[in-house]
């Protein structure tokens, strides 16, 4: 197996561009996913708003995501891929194991839809607007 070489999202136009792949929502946590090139590095980006809590929760969440994030895309990740975690309100206290079960179910679930020949999701906006004009 090749070694996996991550490299984090830090600017907004990146975690844009990922918002307009793939989704796969957990109980505990959110992962987006876009293919930017057929190999290179992993980008990985993280990410939790107020809704999560204040400050000390949204800090725990990030760093629970992190850590679950290390242990799992070096064998569940996609090279050339850039991946989102986003946090949800029971991010900082679910269960250690369940937040794994949650991040692997995700990442399983968005290499099978990146594989799809021809794979593509409309960003949130166009689809509002083509639904508006209808």
């Amino acid at each position: 197996m090749t070694k996996i070489i991550l490299q984090r999202l830090t600017k907004r136009p990146q975690f844009l561009f990922v918002q307009g792949g793939a989704r796969a929502g957990r109980p505990s946590l959110v992962v987006e996913a876009r293919r930017r090139a057929e190999s290179g590095p992993v980008g990985l980006g993280f990410t939790a708003s107020k809704k999560v809590g204040g400050a000390v929760q949204r800090n725990r969440a990030k760093r629970r995501m992190r850590e679950a994030a290390r242990r799992l895309l070096p064998e569940l990740g996609m090279a050339g891929v850039d991946y989102v975690l986003v946090a949800r309100p029971q991010t900082a206290r679910a269960p250690w194991p369940a937040l794994l079960d949650d991040l692997g179910n995700a990442l399983i679930r968005l290499r099978a839809d990146l594989d799809k020949p021809g794979h593509k999701r409309r960003s949130r906006a166009r689809a509002n607007k083509s639904t508006e004009s209808e």
